[in-house]
This record gives structure tokens, sequence and C-alpha cells, in this order.
């Protein structure tokens, strides 16, 4: 048995496949291996050195930093996340480096013994998603606790890697320099990803939206639109993102917020026609079903979710509160005897909140009433059911009898006539690799939306 006489006794860290890495106390040294033994118990075994990190001795304690900890691994990084987790502190930072490289020590045969450089590289925050709300978190006040701080003089926040931009040393920044500062936010599904970057655009706009200029508003309010058309129900997260976005804030000479944009790439278009068992179609589908009142629903001849193709495959149930669940109108109503919760989603509220957000950036009641045609036109589309026809010899298709309803219907919302949507629809057209259209062309409708 070789090496200090001390070291057998000290915590390590071994990676584990369920808990990711397990506690284990270090037994023995070997020339190849180390000995270890479980914390909670189990037999001695043999790791090699590579897969043995050294654990911090108090086990209880947790930092804001991870670059606090004596030591700083994939181990002793997990633990304190779970610590703070535990205590409903769902950031932790990495302020002071990120990398960490190992020297023996001198004359000492056991990499175990080893001496820590810190590097710096950049700041980072882990956020965990907490599935509640935790109150004040975000409230005005926490802003304004936030706004004009150096990073790092106060616990780690969504609201602090915020400050990066927003903070008085980093407008000086780009005006002096003429760079775009960049907050990437990154993580696997369910992590918080959405809910972060909307935490940041309030605090860039510093207002919860209600006192924000009119550009600030309108930043604001595109975020019930970019989730209504392009967030869904999976069965990781109820509130998933199925495209990926670039947002870009626009501040002018004077450090205020004069504009924006949003690029969006990668849209899950399969979704609308087929979901996973348990998952839902994009939110706007359930939204328009539940928010429609007894006019509109008439007018778009609205039904349950289950009477519609594109929705009865996979989750048809709507998230609903308490007080919102008898508000949608009884045919549209889901058949399942209870809807879902969450405290984030409510299908009813989060259509009038649509509204809201299109209004604000000068949709008028006729392109509104225009974009609901389409997306419940989309909905009859998905009703229409074809078979072969034998008697065409182009390789057409035909139009079941049994889905006539669902033609007219969709035709009507569309603005065409029915025999125009039937020949679109079963015409064959073959695009040639020289150029050119074989086939035979009805007519082409184009829809122009202000968006």
């Amino acid at each position: 048995m070789n090496g200090p006489r001390e070291a057998f006794e000290r915590l390590v860290w071994t990676p584990d496949l369920r808990d990711g890495f397990k506690l284990c106390r270090l037994r023995d040294i070997g020339r190849e291996t180390m000995s270890i033994e479980p914390i909670d118990g189990g037999s001695l075994v043999k790791s090699r050195y590579d897969e043995i990190f050294p654990a911090e001795e108090d086990q209880k304690k947790d930092v804001d930093d991870n670059c606090s900890l004596m030591y700083l691994n994939e181990g002793t990084l997990l633990n304190n996340c779970r610590l703070r987790y535990a205590r409903k502190q769902i950031y932790v930072s990495i302020y002071k480096c990120i990398s960490t490289k190992t020297f023996d020590e001198p004359g000492c045969r056991h990499k175990y013994i080893c001496i820590y450089i810190q590097t710096y590289v950049a700041n980072i925050l882990i956020s965990i998603n907490p599935y509640e709300q935790i109150p004040d978190l975000y409230s005005s006040a926490t802003i304004q606790k936030y706004q004009g701080r150096s990073i790092g003089t106060l616990p780690p926040h969504i609201f602090a890697i915020g400050n990066l931009i927003a903070a008085d040393n980093a407008y000086r920044n780009m005006k002096r320099t003429r760079h775009c500062q960049s907050i990437i936010i990154s993580g696997e599904s369910g992590a918080g990803k959405t809910e972060s970057q909307k935490y940041i655009l309030r605090y860039l706009c510093k207002s919860w939206g209600s006192t924000a200029g009119p550009i600030e508003q309108r930043l604001l309010e595109t975020n019930p639109i970019l989730e209504a058309f392009g967030n869904a129900k999976t069965l990781r997260n109820n509130n998933s993102s199925r495209f990926g976005k670039f947002v870009e804030i626009h501040f002018n000479e004077k450090n205020s917020v004069c504009g924006g944009f949003i690029s969006h790439y990668l849209l899950e278009k399969s979704r609308i026609c087929h979901q996973l068992e348990g998952e839902r179609n994009y939110h706007i589908f359930y939204q328009l079903l539940a928010g429609a009142d007894e006019q509109m629903a008439k007018r778009l001849r609205l039904r349950s979710p289950s009477s519609f193709k594109y929705l009865k495959h996979g989750c048809t149930q709507f998230f609903s509160g308490p007080t919102t669940a008898n508000k949608i109108v009884k045919d549209c109503r889901a058949k399942e005897d209870a809807d879902l919760h969450d405290e984030l989603l409510d299908d009813y509220v989060d259509f009038q909140r649509l509204l809201k957000g299109l209004s604000s950036i000068d949709f008028d009641t006729q392109e509104l009433n225009t974009i609901f045609d389409v997306i419940a036109a989309i909905l009859h589309l998905g009703n229409i059911h074809f078979i072969e026809n034998v008697e065409d010899t182009k390789g057409g298709c035909m139009i079941e009898p049994s889905s006539k309803v669902s033609l007219e219907n969709a035709a009507s919302l569309l603005g065409l006539e029915d025999y125009e949507l039937k020949n679109g629809l079963t015409t064959r057209v073959m695009q040639p690799t020289k150029g050119g259209v074989r086939g035979t062309i009805i007519r082409l409708v184009t829809y122009t939306l202000r968006m």
C-alpha cells in the first residue's frame, strides 16, 4: 500500500449511471487502480485513476460560484448544483474560471495529489429548471436590485448575465468598441431556455411590460406570438420550442432600446401532420379552439380537438385553470374528463395574450381574421381523405365523398371555390430538372400577410 496515509479516508467522486456521480471513500491506492467504497454502502470496487475525482470535505456546503470550490470537476460541480437546487437556488455561476489544469506534485507518484491552476475563460451561468414559480425571483424589485451592479457582487441570477449588456459599463463598451454583446442560452429540452430568454428580454427593457415604451412593449409582446406558433407540448416539456431563434435587441446612442429583430430556424413542420402519443400539435391550434367565442367558432366551423385528424392522434386535452375551463365553447371542449394543468400555460388565457400581442404590432381585425381563417383551414384540410383515381392515367387521386364537408370548409376559409381547391389538391404537377412545370395549373392565388 503506497501513498500518504491520511489520503485513505478522503472523499472522492466516481461516475454513476443513475446519479451521474457517486460519493465514495478512498480505501487503497494501487499502481494502476484505486479501491473505493460507496458512502451509501456496498462492497469495495476498483477504479482507474481517470475515473476518480476529489470531493469537497464538507458535502453540505454550497457556493454561489463553482470556481470557489476547492476542487472543480464534474462531480463537485454537479453536487453543488444539486445542493443549491434543494434550497430553491436555481442559479449557480462560473465567473472566474471554466477550465482546470492539473500538475503532479514533484516527487509524488499519485495523480490525485495535484496543484489546480485556474484560468479565466468566460462568464457562465448555470440554470436549473425548478418547474415551479419561485416568489419574487423575477420581480420588479429584483430587476432594480441587479441594475448597474457589477457581475459577481450579487448572487448569481439571469439578470446578472443580462447585466453584461444592460449595465452602464457594457453600454459604454458597446459605444466605444461598436461591437455587439451576445448572450447564448443553450440546454436540452425542458431546461428553461424559453423562459430565460423572456426574462432577459424583460430585464433589458427594464420593465415587466406595463410601463415600457412603445418599442419595448412591442418586443415583449412578441413572446406569446412566437410561443403560440412555434411551441408545443412534448413528453418532456409542456412548452417546448420546436424551432431555433436568434433575437437581436438594438440600442441607440442614448443606450435605449430602439428596435429588434427575430430570426427563426428549423421549424418542425412535420409536427403539424403527426405527433407522438401524449404530445400535442402547436399551441396555436388549441388556443384557437379554447379562445374562440361562439361567433368565431361558428364562422371557422370549429369542433373539439378529437374531431380533427391533425390533433386527435396526439394529446387532445387543453391546458386550463379552474376559472377558464368553463369559458371554452361547448362544441370545442375536449372529450377527455380532465384538462391539463401547468402554472405557465392556459390555452384560453394565452389566446387572449396572442390577440393582444398581434394587435400591439399593428395587426388589424381583418388581418387577424385572415390569420385564424388559415389556421382553421389547416385543421379542415387534415380531415380530407384521398383515394387512388384508377381512371387517371397521369397518376392523380380523388377526394373521398365523405370529405366533401371538410373540403368545402377549407375552401371557404381560404377564399377559394370548392373545385379550385379540389383540383389543386388532386392534380399532379411535376418539376423537370431543367426548369418549367408540367401538368395542369388551375389558378394561382397569393395571400399576403403583413408580418
